[in-house]
């Protein structure tokens, strides 16, 4: 194979592999995040125990330590009907996951990454055949060590809830406009950010 063609190969790959995030790849750590814009809508809500996401009434409710429950719009997948089963398939995922690294900045404002593929996720998919043996036991490596799934098998990856940004900014309470991920206005991801942890629950169901 000459150079020029093993080099589109190679950004073909690395094409394919960003189509199938709704972030970036994981980035060196950032020194600091800005400031988080975090609006007063919850007094009491210090910190919150369980994110919860209803695809069907796109809304996120955030179950506060206090008892109460904040309630936000969010924007889908493009496909919003149906689990997602694999890379590219523009669908958010529905299950049991938890935050699975610390909040970052990102061209969407801010991004929180979830544990997708979970082992659930993964069971389904090898049973089905939608998943190999080895990318099974990658995943199930990465969870036993409370680490974040790979992102290059059959199934994606680098999903999580995010903000607009620039480009969406507003669009969420109208329009599901993401590649899988959960996004919700700025001010609202700063919020969950402040206010949530590595490990937080993250339900969705559909």
């Amino acid at each position: 194979m000459s150079r020029n063609a093993r080099r589109v190969s190679w950004l073909h790959g690395v094409a394919a592999l960003l189509a199938s995030a709704c972030a970036p790849a994981p980035a060196p750590p950032v020194p600091a995040l800005a400031p988080l814009a975090v609006p007063a809508p919850a007094p009491g809500c210090d910190r919150i125990l369980v994110i919860e996401v209803a695809k069907r009434e796109r809304r996120l409710r955030a179950r506060c330590e206090s008892g109460g429950v904040i309630e936000m719009p969010v924007a889908l997948g493009r496909r919003s009907q149906g689990d997602k089963r694999g890379v590219g398939d523009s669908r958010t995922p529905e299950g049991h996951y938890r935050i699975s690294g610390p909040a970052r900045l990102s061209r969407f404002h801010r991004f929180i990454p979830i544990d997708y593929p979970s082992m659930a996720d993964a069971a389904t998919a090898r049973a089905e055949g939608r998943l190999s043996e080895a990318d099974y036991r990658r995943i199930a490596a990465a969870h036993g060590l409370a680490e974040p799934p790979p992102a290059d098998t059959a199934l994606g990856g680098y999903l999580g809830l995010h903000g607009e940004g620039k480009k969406w900014r507003g669009d969420s309470r109208f329009l599901d406009w993401t590649h899988g991920c959960i996004g919700l206005a700025d001010a609202d991801i700063d919020f969950i950010a402040a206010r949530s942890s590595v490990g937080t629950p993250v339900v969705i169901v559909p």
